[in-house]
């Protein structure tokens, strides 16, 4: 996957000295605003370097940059941080410095993607002792800076315009390949595919073209077992003993229960290791809840239940051998009858994959030198309770006003769901049950992401506002470049 789905952070240690004999004042020029002035420290002048050397986009001379300015031991790391910094730049196509200020021990900067145009926090830190090299380097996706931003309401027109202009720019720059949706209301405000579903035939993406969601569908996995909870044949208290009894794994039986489960605070492992365990083909792709829990079901706790938030998939595969045990219903069936049927998800499944159902995107990986490979041996042959379902950005709107006109769900279940259970973590985010929830400017936006191999998805409701966003793709390219600018548009002057 692309190093900058998620947070990037490097902190090394110093481990050897060379001597800096360039010492100098200057400034950094801002597109459309006036010199910024980095401040004249050590970490200050090794950023002004690194962005200089940056927006060149020139891997040779951000390995020269590493190799002069860098402490490190291990020589494979100049490779790879040129790596790191040319595949930021072919994402972003270079930085516009913003606002930048001395912290203790370094530099703390605001940038701005050319290209996309979000917000990221950039961190430098230089060793106290000579030659005073950089010891520490952290990117961070940020919320639009209050100071940095206007205030001025946007009308929905407004919004329209700019995110037409926005993915015009991306799709020509072969930064988005899918579909995206926003509405209001439950009505469309804005809809666009774009790029190819197979490229094998040419054939290209389409506003009913359905997209693998990944951990998108742990959303439904959830709502399925509180269905179960509203009609008295679970408790969020209960342990997984006391439903399945015959659980192999003592110790899971005995602690973990559905409220560790669907809060990720359970300890057990993420199916990472189950992945390699199952292997890649689809003779022995698990096919069935059963066969994707034999995977982890020995494996030990990672911590005591309940004592910490880590984000686990084999937790919400046990989910759905308990929604298996608890309704008598094969779990890939009772999705589809209490969740896609009621909601209208006509488009919605989970397929085999080896069957090559109809008008499915294929997922695209980047290869090496601006390639794109498929992934058809990176995503088993059937989804599972923690990711793989199937579905349209049509149809996802249907499930966000399922949800809102409490087809699936009381109004208060859909509130416990949408009610952090850990602290914030990493971009602001929380996380209920089976739903992300983050705050920006005041304004709630609850959802999930959701990303593999060649697969990167935002679904974002904002209850409050009535907006909903959802963004479906089949490339590595994180869409969550446009899911901030959307935050930002949606709630700006509110």
């Amino acid at each position: 996957m692309n190093p900058f789905n998620i947070l990037l952070r490097v902190f090394l240690r110093p481990t050897s000295v060379l001597f800096l004999t360039c010492l100098f004042a200057f400034s950094l020029r801002s597109a459309g605003a006036e010199d910024i002035a980095v401040p004249d420290t050590p970490a200050g002048k090794h950023f002004a370097a690194w962005l200089t050397a940056f927006n060149t986009g020139k891997r040779d001379t951000l390995k020269r940059f590493v190799e002069e300015h860098w402490t490190y031991e291990k020589p494979q790391f100049v490779e790879e941080a040129a790596d790191r910094d040319v595949y930021l730049f072919n994402s972003t196509h270079g930085l516009i410095l913003r606002k930048v200020e001395a912290i203790p021990g370094g530099i703390k900067a605001i940038v701005q993607s050319k290209l996309t145009e979000f917000w990221i926090e950039v961190k430098m830190y230089a060793d106290s002792k000579p030659p005073q090299k950089v010891v520490g380097f952290g990117l961070y996706f940020v919320d639009p800076p209050t100071d940095l931003v206007s205030h001025e309401k946007l009308t929905d027109e407004e919004v329209r315009g700019k995110l037409e202009a926005l993915i015009t720019r991306l799709t020509a720059s072969d930064a988005f390949s899918g579909t995206i949706l926003l509405a209001k209301d439950g009505k469309p405000l804005y809809t666009r595919a774009a790029g190819l579903a197979s490229r094998a035939w040419n054939a290209r993406n389409r506003p009913d073209t359905q997209f693998i969601l990944a951990s998108i569908t742990k959303m439904f996995t959830a709502v399925a077992i509180m269905q179960l909870v509203e009609q008295g044949k679970l408790s969020y208290s209960d342990t997984v003993g006391k439903i399945i009894p015959d659980y192999s794994n003592k110790d899971v039986a005995a602690k973990v229960t559905i409220h560790h489960l669907l809060s990720h605070t359970s300890g057990l492992t993420n199916s990472q290791r189950s992945t390699e365990k199952a292997g890649t083909s689809a003779q022995n792709s698990p096919r069935t809840v059963k066969d994707s829990v034999a995977l982890f079901v020995n494996d030990p706790l990672n911590f005591e239940p309940g004592s910490k938030f880590d984000y686990s998939n084999d937790g919400f595969v046990l989910l759905g051998a308990i929604i298996e045990k608890v309704s008598g219903e094969d779990y890939y069936d009772y999705i589809r009858a209490h969740i896609f049927k009621p909601a209208g998800m006509l488009r919605s499944n989970f397929y085999d994959l080896d069957t090559d159902p109809p008008n499915l995107a294929t997922g695209y990986m980047d290869g090496p030198n601006h390639t794109r490979l498929s992934n058809i041996f990176v995503v088993g042959a059937k989804g599972s309770p923690a990711g793989g379902a199937y579905s349209t950005v049509g149809d996802l709107l249907k499930f966000e006003q399922a949800l809102r006109n409490h087809v699936l769900l009381k109004a208060s279940s859909l509130e416990l769901a949408w009610t952090p259970k850990s602290g914030v973590r990493e971009g602001g985010r929380q996380y209920g049950y089976g739903f992300e929830i983050s705050q920006v400017n005041g304004v709630r936006a609850i959802g999930h992401s959701g990303g593999w191999f060649g697969i990167t998805n935002q679904f974002e409701m904002y209850p409050e506002l009535g907006y909903t966003v959802v963004i479906l793709t089949n490339i590595d390219d994180e869409p969550s470049a446009i899911t901030r600018k959307l935050r930002e548009w949606l709630v700006q002057g509110r």
